[in-house]
């Protein structure tokens, strides 16, 4: 069986690229390796493992987990399931850190999951910056690591797990730093969620990183109780809400010096700047 055979076989089953995608990850080639090469033959082993990940997207699991990674900011980040998979207007929250320029700062990176926004950080930002990279789970936190170690970045981030500030508080005073977060925002109902491609395919990512509570916000109210003692101490937060959530954060954070909200790539509200 050649490419081109696959090619006809699943074309109407999967999306074009995604069957692109899965051939070349078969081979161990680049994609432009398939799209110049249909006539190339398959061994029985790549076949029966194109099958076999062709069936796993059939279903809507993200091509991000089949394949192991996915790129963000320009990285590539290895992916499990308990990870979050990088989103591409998650970047709107590297690009207004980065806009502010931040020289010998603490930077924080709440929920860190794969390490896909404290790695992009650490590679944009020259300046002498403390990164700490949290997170609950042990499991994402190894993958975080990882990806950390292929980046060449291992030894600038300090990892501490545990529940959003909580251990970085029992040993530090938070002071002078950029909390970032892309905690879980999405309430039961998902009337905060937009449609999208990966809809269908959030059974398949940690429940835990994605929903927080009835309305979705729980998970940043406990963080506003952890961030109030600090007023005063120069804290700026920057988070990922879903595009309903812009007057409950105002509440949530009412004690806040300033408070901005910013649109994403399709025009929706999605990043919250804090200044405490």
């Amino acid at each position: 069986m050649q490419i081109s055979d696959l090619s006809k076989k699943y074309r109407d089953k999967i999306d074009f690229l995604d069957l692109e995608l899965i051939i070349a990850h078969a081979l161990k080639k680049p994609r432009e390796f398939v799209l110049a090469h249909p006539e190339r033959k398959l061994t029985t082993g790549q076949k029966v493992l194109i099958e076999r990940l062709v069936a796993r997207r059939a279903i809507q699991e993200p091509l991000a987990y089949i394949l192991g990674h996915k790129e963000f900011f320009g990285l590539d980040f290895k992916v499990t399931k308990d990870t979050l998979i990088p989103r591409p207007e998650t970047e709107s929250l590297i690009e207004e850190i980065l806009k502010l320029a931040p020289k010998n700062k603490t930077i924080l990176d709440i929920g860190t999951g794969s390490g896909n926004i404290i790695i992009s950080l650490a590679k944009n930002l020259q300046e002498q910056n403390t990164f700490y990279a949290i997170d609950i789970s042990s499991k994402a936190m190894a993958v975080a690591k990882k990806n950390a170690q292929a980046h060449g970045i291992a030894k600038k981030i300090k990892y501490l797990r545990g529940n959003l500030l909580t251990p970085f508080l029992d040993k530090n005073q938070l002071r002078d730093a950029i909390v970032v977060a892309n905690l879980p925002y999405l309430d039961l109902a998902w009337k905060n969620l937009l449609n999208s491609s990966d809809t269908k395919g959030l059974k398949y990512e940690p429940h835990l990183a994605l929903y927080a509570g009835k309305d979705g916000l729980d998970a940043y109210r406990k963080l506003a109780r952890q961030l109030r003692p600090s007023i005063g101490k120069n804290i700026t937060l920057l988070c990922e809400i879903g595009h309903l959530q812009k007057k409950e954060m105002q509440k949530i954070f009412s004690f806040a010096e300033k408070t901005a909200f910013h649109k994403d790539l399709v025009r929706k509200w999605r990043i919250c700047v804090i200044k405490i």
